[in-house]
């Protein structure tokens, strides 16, 4: 067994595995990945005979955290070859892949499951919940040409994005994002380039509405079967923009999305403010990467956070509060209570601890909800 990760020449061989294990996914699809994603991406396979019977992908995004901007990974296309699971070739992917994560600072990575069970015990708690969006009085076999031909130009005009737009696009998205949240993925034009390729790999594209010449909605839509939409974007004050051209959205659901990992956690602790005044210590355990198994002290006012860390040896600090790296996610992203934390995760917080980090400001407003 050969563990390693590809030079990006050979990130092509991987399309095979992708086939035989996503056969949901189209020729078009993959077509549009291995020529735009795999350009710059991280492939880390392990190989038998010569041959690749597992992989694990990792897609670059510039993300906005908190206070910084930072680098992050979005794992993709974990697969294993159905004769060699139960080998432990996802954990060992997974192992080296997020060391190697911490040593480049990165704070988190992030990944869509197909199911909570497979990477909940690789120290993945969910983080995100996304809303998912119908169109209501649209028939199944209703096309975005035929809403857009029936259409009397009014006040507001109603257009498919195209490469001229990418720029206005990406400052509308950005600046709406940046009043909402608090995590998101970085807008510039070079995202709207890849995204219009991607939606277009799926019968669909962007839309978007303008006022003034001035963009006040956007949504990405597909035509793969019927017509759907996803990530409605609004100035405030119009959020039914698209009700003129027959797309009325209601929100169909909200369910949980997007599981994080906790990487660098002094890097994560630096895009972080506080609600007032903070001090809390606490040794954090990491079974995978044993750089963040040390004693952590955390001091943060309404602008920053300031960490300082010291090394842990077993019987050192003993009456300090311990905590594992899986509740620490759920605590900076503030998914769920401390109390539902500890009965979930099997700790106990100290009452000192728990009114100490109640002061940290979550990373609660997330919006992450790229496909790959």
């Amino acid at each position: 067994m050969l563990l390693r990760k590809m030079k990006p020449e050979e990130h092509g061989l991987t399309r095979s595995l992708w086939e035989k294990i996503f056969v949901e996914d189209s020729k078009a699809f993959l077509d549009y990945y291995y020529k735009n994603k795999t350009k710059n991406n991280e492939i880390y396979v392990i190989e038998t005979d010569g041959e690749i019977r597992s992989m694990l992908q990792l897609n670059p995004y510039q993300l906005v955290v908190g206070t910084k901007e930072v680098p992050g990974r979005y794992i993709v296309a974990v697969a294993t070859d159905s004769f060699y699971r139960g080998k432990g070739y996802m954990t060992a992917l997974l192992t080296k892949a997020v060391r190697d994560m911490y040593a480049q600072k990165i704070p988190f990575t992030y990944l869509m499951p197909a199911s909570e069970k497979i990477y909940y015990p690789h120290n993945f708690r969910f983080v995100y919940m996304e809303d998912k969006w119908k169109t209501a009085g649209i028939e199944e076999k209703t096309r975005m040409k035929d809403l857009l031909g029936d259409y009397r130009e009014g006040k507001v005009s109603y257009q498919l994005a195209g490469a001229e737009d990418f720029r206005q696009l990406a400052s509308f998205v950005q600046r709406n994002l940046e009043s909402r949240y608090q995590v998101f993925t970085k807008r510039d034009w070079l995202y709207y380039e890849n995204i219009l390729c991607e939606q277009k790999s799926m019968n669909g594209g962007i839309l978007i509405a303008k006022e003034d010449e001035e963009i006040r909605g956007a949504l990405l839509f597909e035509e793969e079967g019927k017509l759907t939409i996803r990530e409605p974007i609004f100035e405030r004050g119009y959020e039914k923009i698209f009700e003129e051209v027959g797309i009325r959205l209601e929100k169909e659901e909200t369910k949980p999305r997007i599981m994080a990992r906790l990487l660098n956690v002094e890097e994560l602790f630096s895009c972080m403010t506080c609600k007032e005044e903070m001090n809390v210590a606490f040794v954090l355990i990491d079974p995978v990467i044993r750089e963040n198994n040390k004693l952590f002290i955390i001091k943060g006012n309404s602008e920053r956070v300031m960490v300082r860390t010291k090394p842990w040896m077993k019987g050192k600090y003993e009456d300090v509060q311990k905590i594992s790296i899986d509740a620490l996610t759920s605590i900076v992203f503030g998914y769920k209570s401390l109390e539902k934390i500890e009965e979930e995760e099997q700790e106990i917080f100290s009452k000192e601890f728990k009114e100490s980090v109640s002061k940290l400001k979550p990373l609660n407003k997330i919006f992450l909800n790229e496909i790959v």
